[in-house]
Order: structure tokens, then C-alpha cells, then sequence
């Protein structure tokens, strides 16, 4: 299996500056006969961890047990949390002492069926069992021939929420690596139109520090910000609910 991490190389201008909030996309970083396998392996998957089904997401079905993931999946997973990629992560976004989950809290193998959505959400900013700061997810994207018309698009979103700020097709190999705050609001809050033989498959990596972050940070979370949009039917979490987890960690660090 080959990485091409130079493609990350000198990027760091590029990442910093791309708006809504800093992020890279990335085509062809990894071998794509390798990358072929890999979605092989994920359409052969009988028994899934769990399925989202809730007003966040629907028909999301997810592994996130390291001892689940197919062969060359878990051989994937480890090249992409490896020392050489984690080196090249920090010169790419800034940030250092990045830490890999071993746990894959939310993270790992993910497959949307038709009708499935993710809704816009800015992420738990707070591992409660590793005791770090959330600050950089990578999504790797694996179904072959993937359209535009199947409505699957990665959105980014800020606020006030009139409009995406930034489209990204999920095509097959294709790498969105982002910095993950308070205000780092995405999703692909569209129900999926593709046919039924179809999934929107990906691998989702999340890396963390100890340090705290500088900015757009409004307190520890542990659960995920969903964002509704104008159809939506749900409301979203209260400002007091948000910071209560920052309260309670004054109080209580124990409890985090």
C-alpha cells in the first residue's frame, strides 16, 4: 500500500487560509488499487456495530471495533495513524502533539444507505477516556463511481446557516482532512438518492491534543452540536446545555 504524503507537503498556507474553516482536499494520496480492495471489503460486511437512527443521522451504519474491521480496512487504518502521517498531519495543519483514538470514538468504518443522511454538526470537542481535545478529522471516501446526483455531497456550514459554504464530492479516494472546533459545522444533510446497491462508503479518523484549543472553544462537550437547517424538524441544543459541560468540569473534572 502506498501513501503519497508529499501530496500534504508545503500545504500548510493552503490549509489555513481555505474557508469556511481550515481544511484540504486531497485526490489520489493513496493507492487506488489498494483503496479498491479495501471498498471490497467493506460491501462484503454481514454484522455492523450499530446504525444511526435518530434526527442526526439515518441509515448511517458504522464499525468502530478495531477487531471488525476487515484485513487490508485495519491495515489502512493503521498506515493513516502511523508516526510518518501523524508527522505530516502536524506540518499540515499547525497543530502538535497529535494523538490518534484507539478507542475510534465515533470514528472508523461508516456506510450510508439510500434515504440516510448526516445533518450539519460541529463534533464533540472532548475524549472522555483519553482525556484530549478533539482537533482534526479525516475522512477518506471509498465507493467507486460515486454521482453528484445521489446527493451525498460533503457540506461545510457557518453561521447564520444560509447557505453551504463549501460542496465536496465524496469521490472514490478522495481525502478531506479539517480542523474540528466549535465552529467547524459539516455533513451531508441530504437524503442519499442513490440506488439501493449503492452505499456512500468512508473511513472516518480523528486525532486529538492535549493542548487546549486558542479559539472557538466554548467549553467541554462530549456530544455533537446538530444544526437544523430550514426543513429541519428537530431544535438544536441550547447555549446553556453546551456550556454546562464546561460547568461540570470546573466542578467535577472527575466526571470528564
Amino acid at each position: 500500500m502506498i501513501i503519497n504524503l508529499q501530496k500534504l507537503d508545503n500545504k500548510f498556507t493552503d490549509y489555513s487560509e481555505n474557508k469556511p474553516f481550515p481544511h484540504i482536499v486531497c485526490d489520489d494520496i493513496l493507492d487506488s488499487e489498494y483503496l479498491g480492495e479495501v471498498e471490497r471489503e467493506i460491501f462484503e460486511i454481514k454484522k455492523w456495530d450499530q446504525e444511526k437512527t435518530f434526527h442526526g443521522a439515518i441509515k448511517k451504519r458504522i464499525i468502530s471495533s478495531y477487531e471488525n474491521f476487515p484485513d487490508k480496512t485495519q491495515k489502512l487504518i493503521n498506515a493513516l495513524n502511523n508516526k510518518k502521517m501523524l508527522e505530516s498531519l502536524e506540518k499540515l495543519t499547525g497543530e502538535t502533539s497529535l494523538i490518534p483514538d484507539p478507542y475510534y470514538e465515533g470514528g472508523g468504518v461508516h456506510s450510508t444507505t439510500t434515504g440516510g443522511y448526516l445533518k450539519i454538526h460541529a463534533d464533540f470537542n472532548w475524549h472522555k477516556k483519553l482525556k484530549l481535545f478533539r482537533r482534526i478529522n479525516l475522512l477518506l471516501y471509498l465507493t467507486k463511481d460515486w454521482k453528484e446526483e445521489y446527493m451525498g455531497n460533503l457540506e461545510f456550514w457557518k453561521e447564520p446557516f444560509k447557505k453551504a459554504e463549501k460542496i465536496i464530492i465524496p469521490k472514490f479516494g478522495r481525502m478531506v482532512i479539517f480542523t474540528t472546533d466549535d465552529k467547524s459545522f459539516h455533513g451531508h444533510p441530504h437524503p442519499l438518492n442513490c440506488p439501493n446497491n449503492v452505499w456512500r462508503n468512508s473511513i472516518a479518523l480523528y486525532y486529538y491534543s492535549s493542548i487546549k484549543p486558542k479559539k472557538n472553544f466554548s467549553g467541554f462537550r462530549l456530544g455533537t452540536d446538530y444544526v437544523p437547517l430550514k426543513d429541519d424538524k428537530f431544535k438544536r441544543t441550547s447555549k446553556i446545555k453546551k456550556i454546562w459541560g464546561s460547568i461540570k468540569y470546573k466542578f467535577f473534572p472527575e466526571k470528564f
